[in-house]
């Protein structure tokens, strides 16, 4: 029996970095895969600061832009995704004990908490640059499960990542791979999970 529902960030309840070329694209030309390089994963494991991680690439592409702009491009990005917030707030109100497990940036996670205010919404939250490991890394997952103090076979995880939904799944726990609010209440309702 389900009992505890763990969620992503990134694409599950908030749009990620990815689209944050679209708010810049007037003053350089930005593509997804512009941002998606290794410096990502040492920001996303807190190994370099935001400031740092614009710099490199700034450099890398000879961008005569100011860094506040793109860390503005990218913090534009960081909106809702329509629905999720509801079938947390739902879920919560249910019973169910709620964690997070995201891969993300401190400085990041400090905007979109300031905006959204969603860590009330959990019991525990754990980020990659916490504990510099990150999704899909097993021990990532596991540490989160002590944290809630649950056991994987009571658990449901909900990422957009097919690599975490399988590490997940080898874990032990219940999963659904996200791919919008509305198939998501689809998808509880076959756990037998009403909203």
């Amino acid at each position: 029996m389900i009992n505890t529902i763990i969620f992503d960030l990134s694409e599950v309840y908030l749009h990620g970095v990815g689209g944050a070329g679209k708010h810049i694209q007037s003053k350089i030309k930005l593509s997804d895969n512009d941002l998606l390089i290794h410096e990502l994963d040492q920001l996303l494991l807190g190994e370099i600061t935001e400031d740092e991680y614009w710099n490199i690439i700034s450099k890398r592409h000879s961008w005569q832009i100011p860094i506040d702009e793109l860390k503005n491009a990218v913090r534009k990005n960081f909106q809702e995704i329509k629905g999720t917030r509801k079938i947390i707030e739902k879920l919560k109100q249910d019973g169910y004990k709620l964690g997070l497990l995201s891969n993300h940036a401190k400085e990041w996670v400090e905007y979109c908490e300031i905006t959204y205010k969603y860590h009330q919404l959990f019991h525990e939250t754990l980020y990659s640059y916490e504990v510099k490991l990150s999704k899909p890394n097993k021990k990532i997952f596991l540490l989160l499960l002590r944290k809630l103090k649950v056991k994987p076979q009571g658990c449901l995880f909900i990422d957009d990542s097919i690599k975490n939904i399988e590490t997940a799944k080898n874990l032990g726990l219940n999963t659904i791979h996200f791919t919008s609010a509305f198939d998501l209440k689809k998808k509880l309702l076959k756990l037998k999970i009403r909203l």
